[in-house]
C-alpha cells in the first residue's frame, strides 16, 4: 500500500510546482529541443538527444523524488537513485557511445511515437485540467514531472528506426506500472493512460527488436 492518498499526492506536486518555479519552462524547452532533433536523424543529434533525457531523468530523480517526496515516502531515496540510473544510461548509451539515429519511421512504431510525445507535453496536464479539474499547481509538467518525462522517453526511443536499445526503455516500463498501481491505489483513474500507453510502447519497441533481429538472420 502507498503510504499517502491521492489528495497528498496532489499536494506534493503543488509544493513541488511552486518550489522549483519557473523551471518548469526550462524542462520544456529541453523536452522540445529533444524532440526537435529528431529531424536532423544524424548521430551528433542523437547524442545531444540522449544528454538531454539524462538530464530530465537526473533532474526528476534529485528534485521530485529525493527533496519533494522524500518526508513522504520511505522509498523515495532509492526511486531517486533509479531514475539517476536511468539518467546516466541515457547519456552513457546514447551520449557517450553515440550510435542511436532518431527519424521518422512512419507505420505504428511512428504513430505510436506521436501519440506518447503529444501526450508527454501537453496532454498529461490539459487532460487532468479539463477531466478532472486538478488546479495547474498541481499538474505533472514534462520535464519535471515522471509520468511525462517516462512518456516522452518512449516516445523518442519508438524514433529509433533501427534496433532500438530495448534496455533503456525497462525504467520506463517500470514507472508506467508504479504508475497503474499509483492510479488503482490512489483513486485516480486517468493516470490508467499513461501506464497503458507505457506498456503499449514499451511492447511494441520488442516487436521491433525482434523484427530487426529476423532480417538480419535471413540476409
Amino acid at each position: 500500500m502507498l503510504p499517502f492518498d491521492g489528495p497528498t499526492w496532489l499536494a506534493i506536486l503543488g509544493q513541488y510546482n511552486t518550489a522549483i518555479w519557473p523551471l518548469h519552462g526550462i524542462g520544456a524547452l529541453l523536452a522540445l529541443a529533444a524532440v526537435g532533433l529528431v529531424v536532423p536523424g544524424s548521430r551528433p543529434a542523437g547524442r545531444v538527444i540522449g544528454l538531454l533525457l539524462g538530464v530530465l531523468w537526473i533532474w526528476t530523480g534529485v528534485a521530485f523524488f529525493g527533496g519533494s517526496l522524500a518526508p513522504f515516502h520511505f522509498a523515495s531515496e532509492w526511486l531517486a537513485g533509479v531514475f539517476v540510473a536511468q539518467g546516466v544510461m541515457l547519456v552513457f548509451a546514447l551520449t557517450l557511445m553515440g550510435q542511436a539515429r532518431f527519424g521518422w519511421s512512419g507505420g505504428l512504431a511512428g504513430s505510436g511515437a506521436v501519440l506518447m510525445i503529444v501526450y508527454a507535453l501537453v496532454g498529461y496536464p490539459l487532460l487532468d485540467l479539463a477531466l478532472t479539474g486538478t488546479p495547474w499547481t498541481q499538474l505533472q509538467y514534462v520535464g519535471v514531472a515522471p509520468g511525462p518525462v517516462m512518456l516522452l522517453t518512449l516516445g523518442l526511443l519508438l524514433l529509433v528506426p533501427s534496433r532500438p536499445p530495448l534496455v533503456l526503455a525497462i525504467i520506463p516500463l517500470l514507472w508506467a506500472l508504479v504508475t497503474g498501481y499509483m492510479a488503482w491505489g490512489l483513486d485516480l483513474p486517468l493516470e490508467y493512460l499513461p501506464a497503458l500507453l507505457g506498456i503499449a510502447s514499451f511492447a511494441v519497441l520488442v516487436a521491433l527488436r525482434f523484427r530487426h533481429r529476423e532480417r538480419r538472420l535471413f540476409r
